[in-house]
């Protein structure tokens, strides 16, 4: 019986059970209460108290990171008010350099505000200028407006404010002038961090000193986790290739770190005791100087673990040391169980710890290194499978075998990248020839990652698993691994366990009908409109933009939020795409999306004028010989037998607008499923909303995006009248341009009409059974909001 491994999964449990609920402290407190007297009057009579205090264990967990999340909420959260601050606090992470600026993590201990000076508690993660000259364990003064990381805008995308509050930071603020920060005082560390953040500088310089800028920047990622220094294209290489972890100090780089060490220190014959303590602190020194990320500090623990077991001869049991660093982990920061990082660190070691075994002796005739390299490669990609498909919606099929050659590799350029870069400060003759041995050992790397990465099946997209598939899968190989080890009846439980599992899925599935979905995209400046029926067709209206910086693009909506959102869906084709009109900010976005999905049929209205962004798409259109139609007034589109899109714009000739006139000739549609509609306007201006009105369409319909992003130039009160809509989206990213214009919002208002905007409350679904409807936001800004949803 191991008692750590229990506790920390029911530790876990609780924090997972609080993170699906979200209850106040005081309630788990109160249940602590209602379970802790029994257990400590039951114990103290002699009698078994077990199962409540099991119990007891899970409402300690779910109750620890209630109180952590109200200590979050309520440090830094009264400055919220877009006043102007200065902050006083102390580094408490290694600077990250991007470009010309530095993002530094501040521990804030006094806020004054004016003539206001109140102590506070925080973390706030400051972006300044790179001129600016600060370290980890400076005191500082900044100057700055605090704001809440950005959430979140689209279903499942990656959320900046959960990702820096699992780090305890809760706030961010922007520096533009180096004025405005001040070094109060240098260095503020105890002896042994300030060692650790002389040899992190230490190695980093060596390596950029006696390495080419790949090299180096290759080097400091595999060393030191640093990947700011590394192009896209090649951090692609090894995304495509399955090793994107050997860039990440895992547990891979601590043992690599650790075994180096030790055998170094037993070949001088120092004592085994001493060893180990030695060991142990350089496993410590290596995993402070890496940032001390999840993966790391499990490894660390469990590395200490093993050199402390070596020393007094005694046999390391692994499953008690990974729960140790689980239980360290999540006593030091509850919201770590939800860190990516830590699931994959965790999940990729217990797979090696089912999978070794069983594989090793599988594999006997084989030379040890070769099975061992085999079972631990093999069981770390059953661990972490479900979770790369989860959160990347990718599985790459080469990682396997990649792996089996990087992973040596990388054994030995981690402990000679680390002594290059420290020798360079003391021999740097010595230091420039462990660089070349260093320099050769990377380039096989990179012929091999890119040779692998080069092969068209490498990656393969696939849709997001349930939790109740996750679950199926690892029950499955650890039944398949184990299945020797398991009682006839074990095995026949487990197998209709996930027999039933399954089919209780499928059922559900078909038996609860699908409504009607659209999502209006948070696209930033721009529409983008995904549409699935019932039946399953898909349709695309718009795209979005693109943002081009100094030549380059920088973002495109196609590429950075609708591909991936396809791919998290499950979307594997659209049957129809929908160009409204030929701006870039509603046609961008779609070049990505009709260069790379299979798509049915694209629809435009044929006026694209002399706008490039118009011949790209035409290009596009060609090359991959897509269907294409160009659509009128009275035309529909049938996406099923339940789901039309009604063509109510424009008409055959021309309605005479501003500008190049594609604004009020844009496609506009009426979106009808059963008794409910939408009315999918483009970028009709008054123009063409006056045409519409007089046309004598129907524009009756429950939702109304509103056209042209709520630009002044879309008002025409009548027009919204004339919709009868119980509610209005708004498709807008950051006020640039005025909009929505408070006399479009004010006029809605009027109406009666409430409004939802995708800069406010992110992307919006709007479901549709053909009777009843309901809207419902990514972010919700009031409660009465996720009532419905």
């Amino acid at each position: 019986m191991r008692p750590l491994l229990t506790w920390s999964a029911l530790v876990a449990a609780g924090i997972a059970l609080q993170g699906r609920l979200g209850l106040a402290p005081a309630v788990w407190t109160a249940l602590a209460a209602a379970l802790g007297l029994p257990v400590a009057v039951g114990t103290a009579r002699g009698r078994r108290m077990a199962p409540l205090a099991l119990a007891l264990v899970v409402v300690t967990g779910a109750g620890w990171l209630a109180q952590h999340e109200a200590r979050l909420e309520a440090g830094l959260a009264p400055f919220f008010d877009g006043r102007p601050v200065v902050l006083t606090g102390r580094v408490v992470d290694f600077p990250e350099a991007d470009g010309a600026r530095r993002h530094v993590v501040v521990r804030v201990d006094r806020v004054e505000r004016g003539a206001e000076v109140v102590a506070a508690a925080g973390r706030v993660r400051v972006t300044m200028p790179s001129t600016v000259e600060v370290d980890y364990g400076d005191r500082v003064r900044v100057r700055a407006v605090l704001r809440r990381p950005a959430s979140a805008g689209n279903p499942g995308a990656f959320d900046y404010r959960d990702h820096l509050r699992r780090q305890g930071i809760t706030a961010v603020a922007t520096v533009s002038y180096p004025r405005h920060v001040s070094v109060i005082a240098r260095g503020q560390l105890n002896p042994f961090l300030r060692l650790v953040s002389r040899v992190r500088a230490w190695v980093a310089e060596g390596l950029q000193a006696s390495l080419t800028p790949e090299q180096a920047g290759v080097m400091t990622g595999l060393v030191l986790g640093e990947r700011q220094d590394l192009s896209p294209e090649l951090e692609d290489t090894f995304r495509r290739a399955g090793v994107t972890h050997l860039l990440a100090v895992s547990g891979l780089h601590v043992g690599f770190v650790a075994t180096a060490g030790w055998r170094l220190l037993r070949t001088l014959r120092v004592p085994r005791v001493a060893s180990a303590l030695a060991g142990a602190a350089l496993v410590w020194l290596y995993v402070l100087a890496t940032g001390a990320r999840p993966p790391a500090v499990r490894a660390g623990v469990g590395t200490t673990l093993g050199l402390l077991a070596a020393a007094v001869g005694r046999d390391r049991d692994l499953a008690t040391a990974l729960a140790l660093a689980a239980l360290v982990l999540m006593v030091q920061n509850p919201l770590v169980l939800f860190d990516v990082s830590f699931q994959l660190t965790f999940a990729a070691t217990a797979g090696i710890l089912l999978a070794y075994g069983p594989l090793s002796q599988a594999m006997a005739k084989l030379p040890r290194a070769l099975a061992g390299a085999v079972a631990v490669t093999a069981g770390a990609q059953l661990g972490v499978t479900p979770l790369l498909a989860y959160y990347f919606q990718e599985i790459s099929l080469v990682g396997f075998a990649a792996s089996l050659i990087g992973a040596p590799l990388t054994g030995i350029l981690v402990p000679l990248g680390l002594a290059s870069g420290l020798l360079f400060h003391l021999w740097p003759g010595g230091a420039q020839l462990l660089a070349a041995v260093v320099g050769w050992g990377l380039e096989a790397l990179l012929a091999a990652t890119a040779a692998f990465a080069r092969l068209p099946w490498a990656v393969v997209p696939v849709p997001r698993p349930t939790s109740g598939a996750m679950v199926v899968w690892w029950v499955l190989a650890a039944v398949a691994l184990r299945w020797s080890e398991l009682a006839p009846r074990w095995r026949r439980g487990l197998l209709w366990a996930c027999a039933l599992a399954v089919a209780a899925a499928w059922s559900a599935a078909a038996l609860v009908p699908r409504p009607l979905e659209m999502l209006v995209l948070d696209v930033g400046q721009g529409d983008a409109i995904l549409i699935r029926t019932p039946a399953g067709a898909t349709a695309l209206v718009d795209g979005g933009g693109r943002r081009v910086l100094d030549g380059k693009e920088v973002f495109n909506a196609g590429r950075d939020v609708i591909l991936p959102l396809l791919r998290r869906e499950g979307v594997r084709r659209v049957d129809v795409v929908v160009v409204t009109h030929a701006h870039d900010d509603h046609l961008a976005g779609l070049l990505p999306v009709l260069s790379s999905v299979p798509v049915g049929l694209v629809v435009d209205n044929g006026q694209g004028g002399s706008t490039p962004v118009w011949d790209e798409y035409l290009a596009v259109v060609r090359e991959r010989e897509l269907p294409r139609r160009v659509v009128q007034a009275g035309q529909s589109i049938v996406l099923d037998g339940e789901t039309v899109l009604e063509v109510l714009h424009p008409p055959s000739v021309p309605v005479a607008g501003a500008g190049d006139g594609l604004n009020d000739n844009s496609i506009v549609l009426r979106l009808r499923h059963g008794q409910t509609a939408v009315l999918l306007t483009g970028d009709l201006e008054v123009p063409g909303q006056e045409h519409l009105l007089k046309s004598g369409a129907d524009l009756r319909a429950d939702v109304v995006k509103v056209p042209h992003h709520g630009s002044r130039l879309s008002l025409v009160s009548d027009f919204y009248a004339a919709t009868g809509a119980a509610a209005a989206v708004i498709s807008v990213g950051a006020n640039n341009y005025g909009q929505p214009h408070p006399d479009v919002l004010a006029a809605l208002e009027q109406l009666g009409i409430p409004v939802y905007r995708t800069d406010v409350h992110g992307a919006l679904r709007w479901e549709s059974d053909g009777t009843a409807w309901r809207l419902c936001p990514t972010r919700v800004v009031h409660p009465e909001e996720a009532y419905a949803c």
